[in-house]
């Protein structure tokens, strides 16, 4: 038990770290290119160890980190091509465009892992399934409000993020602790006897 907490702990501080690491070289420098090529490359780092350590990655941070390690290198890519254009339209759009890598990756989570976007924990497939569907339409109501908002898209990215964070927390300690209360009536119907019976509380 000890040893699983500490490696969830560990996958998340890994998972969180390119993210740390883009916005504070960004904010100090203030150059988001060579922040950008340090992300990806600290990305590229973290998603091998966690790879190496055959972690459950978190469903969102999966979505986050791939924008990290791609953006910069496709961006730089096409203007050094000559994709102009193409080249700038993501990089206008590039911080909802992490909503939208978010979006994408959720959706094949959704269609080809058998965790699907959710990834929450004993729950059956179909209730898999349900709560996969709602974070999508949170994800995609989210990078279309990021998208049409005129200026900085800081706030709908950091809003619609919480919302499928402290969303996916709120939903698997509630189905745990449903869980653990089916779990503990079924052992105190067995040690009682089964329905109808009862305990001496003095015994």
């Amino acid at each position: 038990m000890t040893h699983s907490k500490q490696k969830r702990w560990l996958t998340d501080l890994l998972e969180g770290l390119p993210s740390i690491v883009f916005i504070l070289l960004w904010r100090q420098s203030g150059d988001i290119e060579t922040a950008g090529w340090l992300g990806s490359g600290v990305t590229l780092g973290v998603l091998a160890v966690l790879v190496y350590l055959k972690a459950k990655m978190h469903p969102v941070f999966i979505g986050i980190n791939l924008h990290i390690l791609l953006a910069t290198p496709i961006i730089v890519g096409l203007f050094r091509t000559g994709q102009t254009e193409i080249a700038e339209l993501l990089s206008a759009n590039a911080h909802s465009g992490v909503l939208v890598t978010v979006l994408i990756v959720g959706i094949g989570q959704t269609l080809f892992s058998a965790r699907r976007f959710s990834a929450l924990e004993d729950v059956s497939d179909t209730v898999q399934l349900r709560y996969s569907l709602m974070f999508l339409g949170a994800c995609a109501l989210g990078a279309g409000w990021a998208l049409t908002t005129t200026g900085s898209s800081f706030v709908p990215v950091v809003a619609t993020l919480t919302v499928l964070f402290v969303g996916r927390n709120f939903l698997q300690a509630r189905l745990s602790d449903k869980n653990g209360s089916g779990a503990a009536a079924v052992t105190g119907s067995a040690v009682g006897g089964g329905k109808g019976s009862s305990v001496d509380p003095a015994t």
